[in-house]
């Protein structure tokens, strides 16, 4: 049982990876899987037996979500947008409780920077726009970008707060991938697709390796300051998905329909965190 429920939180993670604004990282901190997560990478030679059992579990459930769920969430995001988003803000919420509680008991007067600079930093993120969109033609130039994407990709899937759908936006190549993972099984289109996630991924390993290192130490030698940094990057996130909602104009019923989906998921997210870490 322990082992579906940590494969069903690695498939909510993988779907936040592919929700524009939605943080996989901060999904895994409110699911109380982040701190784990990354410490296994970071150590994974330490025991091998148990890191591989538990990273091995959670990535088929976000590879699982990934190649499954693309042109669902595709679908929900142009169909059903509002209860899509207040469904993932619902899971992102559900686990405020268990970030806190990390910074208990300290002043936030003593953590000032570490809040003030992640809080500009989505700002920034949120109102810079790009207009160009990234077109793979096969040249090394566009070789390298993919395996660029791909590191940046890694960061933000590592960093909670930081979306990485969101950042691949701004950089115009998030339909592109998101197409080329959802025809992940498509025979016809086999050569097209290796040719784009090769590179790709080649940069997401090599990202988060050196991602992860950066982090684990942070967690290690700085857990307060870390903490006080992913609330920022939290409470930020939370806001702007909020403010990116208000910019629609909806029906009653849409508003019913997703603030049900709302309480869904935050309800999703207090149960796998209580039966999970208890």
């Amino acid at each position: 049982m322990e082992k579906i429920k940590l494969i069903l939180k690695g498939f909510i993670v993988g779907l936040g990876k592919i929700i524009p604004g939605v943080s996989g990282g901060m999904l895994a901190i409110s699911l109380g899987i982040y701190e784990e997560a990354t410490l296994s990478l970071a150590h994974f030679f330490k025991d091998v037996k148990k890191s591989s059992v538990f990273l091995g579990l959670l990535g088929i459930g976000m590879i699982f979500a990934i190649v499954t769920m693309s042109g669902v969430i595709e679908f929900c995001l142009v169909k059903y947008y509002l209860p899509t988003m207040l469904l993932f803000i619902g899971l992102m919420l559900g686990g405020f409780s268990s970030i806190k509680k990390e910074v208990q008991g300290t002043s936030i007067k003593d953590y000032f920077w570490y809040c003030f600079i992640p809080f500009v930093l989505m700002m920034v993120l949120q109102y810079t726009q790009s207009s160009q969109t990234f077109i793979y033609d096969g040249s090394v130039k566009s070789v390298l970008f993919l395996f660029l994407f791909g590191v940046i990709d890694a960061v933000t899937m590592i960093v909670p707060g930081v979306s990485g759908t969101a950042i691949l936006m701004l950089l115009g190549c998030y339909t592109m991938l998101l197409e080329t993972f959802s025809h992940l099984f498509d025979v016809s289109m086999l050569a097209t697709t290796l040719h784009v996630l090769v590179p790709f991924s080649c940069g997401v390993l090599i990202g988060v390796f050196i991602t992860i290192k950066i982090v684990s130490y942070f967690i290690e030698k700085h857990s307060i300051s870390f903490y006080y940094m992913i609330l920022s990057f939290f409470m930020s996130s939370v806001f702007l998905l909020f403010l990116q909602t208000l910019k629609r104009s909806y029906s009653v019923f849409t508003i019913f329909v997703s603030f049900i989906c709302f309480v869904v998921g935050y309800f999703i997210s207090k149960f796998l965190d209580l039966h999970y870490n208890s």
